[in-house]
Formats: C-alpha cells, sequence, structure tokens
C-alpha cells in the first residue's frame, strides 16, 4: 500500500511533495570529511616552491648562472614525465606543481658540477617510479627526490661526490678547483672550526651541494613553511637536536665537552638543515601521529651521525631519511591515533597497537 505523498511531517510541518521540493535546492552530499581548509595540494606545493626560492636563488649566486639551468631541466623533465604519464594511463592531470617541488629538491641534493643528464635522468627516475608507479602523489613510500639521488648516486658515484667551490657573484665553478676541506670534513677528521669558517658555513660561503650550503636561505624557507603551517617544528628540530646533542656528547676530548662551534658546525655542516625541513617532512613517507614523528626525526639524527662518523662519505643525511622512510609503515603499525575516551597515553596521543 503505497504511502500518501500528502502526508505531513509532524515535526517540520511540510507535507513529503514540499519537502522533496525543498531538497532539490540542496547541494549534493559529498564523501567525508566535510571540513574544507585553503590548504590544497596545489597551495600547499605553491608555498613549497616559494619555500625553495632563497636556496635556489643563492645557489646561482654563489655556484653561476649555470647551476638553474640544472635547475630548469629537472623541472621540465619532471612535468614532462607526468604528462606523459596521465595521458597513456588516460587520467585528467591536475597540475598540483608537486613534480615541481620533487624537480627542485632533487637538484639541490647534486654538485654544482652535475652535468645536463643529471637532472634528466634523476628526475624522470624519481616521478615515474619512486612516484608514479606507487599510486601518485600521496601514496609513495619514499621521497621522491631522494629516490632519484640514490639512484644517482648509485651510477655516478664519483660525481655525485664533487666539491665545488662558490666564487659568487654568480661566477662559473671549477670542481675540486679548491684543496681546502669542507667544514664537515675538518669535523670529521678531528679538527676544530674557527669563528670565520661556522660563519661561511651558516652563510653558504663553502664548498658542497647547490641546496645545502646556505643554512641561513634554507631557514628562511624553513620559517615560511613555519608561517605558513605547511610543517610542523618537532621534526626539523628533533633531528637537528638529536644531531647537536650526539656531537656535544661524542665529538670533544671527553664525553660531554665539545664546544659550541664544533656542536654548531655538525648542525650547519652538509644537508642536515635541508633535509630536516624539506625531506624528512614529507607528508607521505613519514608517520602519521605526533609520537611516530618524534621517534622517525631522533632515529634521522641519530643515524647521520653514525654515517658521519662510520660513512664512507661525511655525509648521510639522504639515506638516514630513506631508511626511516622504509620504517615508517612499521612505525605506524606500532603507534596509531588514540580515540577520544580511549584508554592510552594522552599527552602524545596515542595507543600501541598489539
Amino acid at each position: 500500500m503505497k504511502k500518501d505523498a500528502k502526508q505531513v511531517d509532524h515535526v517540520s510541518g511540510k507535507s513529503a511533495q514540499q519537502f522533496a521540493a525543498a531538497q532539490k535546492n540542496f547541494p549534493p552530499p559529498e564523501a567525508n570529511p566535510h571540513i574544507r581548509g585553503d590548504n590544497t595540494t596545489r597551495n600547499i606545493m605553491m608555498w613549497m616552491v616559494i619555500a625553495l626560492m632563497p636556496s635556489v636563488l643563492g645557489a646561482g649566486y654563489l655556484f653561476g648562472f649555470r647551476v638553474w639551468g640544472l635547475y630548469a631541466i629537472a623541472i621540465a623533465t619532471a612535468q614532462l614525465c607526468e604528462v606523459l604519464w596521465f595521458k597513456l594511463n588516460k587520467r585528467e592531470l591536475t597540475w598540483d606543481l608537486s613534480a615541481v617541488v620533487t624537480a627542485i629538491l632533487l637538484t639541490a641534493n647534486m654538485p654544482p658540477s652535475a652535468p645536463w643528464y643529471f637532472p634528466i635522468i634523476g628526475s624522470a627516475f624519481a616521478i615515474i617510479v619512486v612516484k608514479e608507479f606507487f599510486g601518485g602523489i600521496g601514496f609513495n613510500f619514499i621521497n621522491p627526490a631522494l629516490g632519484g639521488r640514490a639512484l644517482l648516486v648509485g651510477l655516478f658515484f664519483t660525481e655525485m661526490f664533487k666539491i665545488s667551490w662558490p666564487n659568487p657573484p654568480f661566477d662559473r665553478i671549477v670542481p675540486d678547483a679548491v684543496t681546502s676541506a669542507t667544514p664537515l670534513a675538518v669535523l670529521n677528521s678531528g679538527g676544530n672550526l674557527s669563528g670565520q669558517e661556522l660563519f661561511n658555513t651558516f652563510v653558504g660561503n663553502i664548498g658542497g651541494r647547490l641546496g645545502e650550503t646556505s643554512t641561513l636561505l634554507i631557514l628562511i624557507g624553513g620559517g615560511i613553511l613555519l608561517w605558513k603551517k605547511i610543517i610542523h617544528i618537532r621534526i626539523p628540530l628533533t633531528m637537528l637536536g638529536t644531531i647537536a646533542v650526539i656531537a656535544f656528547v661524542f665529538d670533544g676530548q671527553n664525553f660531554f665537552t665539545a664546544d659550541l662551534t664544533t656542536v654548531l658546525g655538525y648542525v650547519f655542516g652538509g644537508g642536515a638543515v635541508f633535509g630536516a625541513f624539506f625531506m624528512a617532512t614529507d607528508y607521505a613517507s613519514t608517520p602519521s601521529t605526533r609520537a611516530g614523528e618524534y621517534i622517525f626525526a631522533f632515529c634521522c639524527g641519530l643515524l647521520v651521525m653514525l654515517f658521519r662518523y662510520y660513512g664512507v662519505t661525511e655525509e648521510g643525511v639522504s639515506y638516514s631519511i630513506l631508511i626511516m622512510n622504509c620504517l615508517t609503515p612499521l612505525i605506524d603499525y606500532v603507534l596509531r591515533n588514540r580515540v577520544i575516551g580511549e584508554e592510552g597515553n594522552q599527552l602524545l596521543n596515542i595507543k600501541w597497537n598489539k
């Protein structure tokens, strides 16, 4: 027996026909969650590009106009690879700028003397294999830029670790033309840094990779990300703090005797600051809980110092983050966010999975 279409809702006082007519003016229901904000993927990536600009511009000033060409080649290659991938899979490209961010991060991890085909090989591998093979943005289990760098190190180990010294403003560099050791190499050999050497390390007047030399410019970019709430301070602070504490404990004449110059030299030297702000904070490849982020960042800092003390080269930031990227699923398996009202650690809002 059909219901009377004109029956009245005793709560609203409207008939079924009136209610159906009113529903037509409502927007269609959407999948949860319904919370909306300004931080779309494109907006986040746009601010990432803006935050990386101080380091990109500084690289050209320090190492010459040529290095901007490396960035341009990497960006063009990454974007082209993403366009072709989406075409082959008959999907609509969203132009979310994630490929641009990956290309910039990858190039920042290259030496200034890198040949033109390095960014092509690294960007193609980072986008197609590391990113798209695993489902695209948000599904990559390691940082795509670091994956591309790892491939380049495996293929061109000697070239990737060449040290080029800057000759600003905008002068062309000659790799290995200056025989003096980098500040990090001095520390690893048991030496001490002068105040001037520490200052050069901070402003970027040292040899190294394109994006890692100037701590000042990296901190400006990191400050932009913190200001826009793109990242949280806990991962960079924990990672760099771990490096500082280990240097203070083990790098003096006796335990807990290292001076401030030595501690800051380990923090500023190499790619630690760049990795902490721009690599270790990747959304897809880092833990999803606050406690997990602290564990992740602490282990990154610990591994960095182990690589520096016992590794083949003086640097180990990239491989430290890559190792922890691979362990992120385990951290997320062990820890999960505590449901409101559930027993567990209320301070860190976590629950141990059994």
